[in-house]
């Protein structure tokens, strides 16, 4: 996948982005599609990046802080990417979002099928 060529919020997104999966070593679209999310905005980023490693994303920790509805709702989503957990409500983010983080979302959710689709293909051959 080139992630290059995928949308993101804004040009500090793309850099915090890139700068995470260049250093993991694996294709875990759990892993990609919550960095994807968390590094999306300044205000989600300074929040949870000291609890967001290349081996743990520490969600109880994250959520324990106070979020603005909008961004709250897109940690679930990132969540809910990262470990199927049952936290996210769909009804109550697209009520929240913005159009940027409704593309945040959108953008979330393709990379999470688009690299497990890989990483599926590659396990099959």
């Amino acid at each position: 996948m080139n992630f290059e060529q995928i949308y993101y919020a804004n040009s500090q997104h793309k850099g915090h982005f890139l700068a995470l999966i260049t250093q993991k070593k694996s294709n875990e679209s759990g892993y990609y599609s919550a960095y994807y999310i968390l590094t999306s905005t300044k205000e989600i980023w300074s929040a949870t990046k000291r609890y967001t490693t290349l081996e743990e994303i520490d969600f109880g920790k994250i959520l324990e802080q106070g979020f603005a509805s909008n961004h709250k709702a897109l940690i679930l989503l990132a969540q809910h990417l990262f470990m199927g957990s049952t936290s996210f409500d769909l009804d109550h983010a697209l009520e929240s979002w913005d159009q940027i983080s409704y593309s945040v979302a959108l953008q979330a959710i393709k990379l999470r099928w688009t690299l497990s689709r890989e990483s599926m293909e590659g396990f099959l051959e």
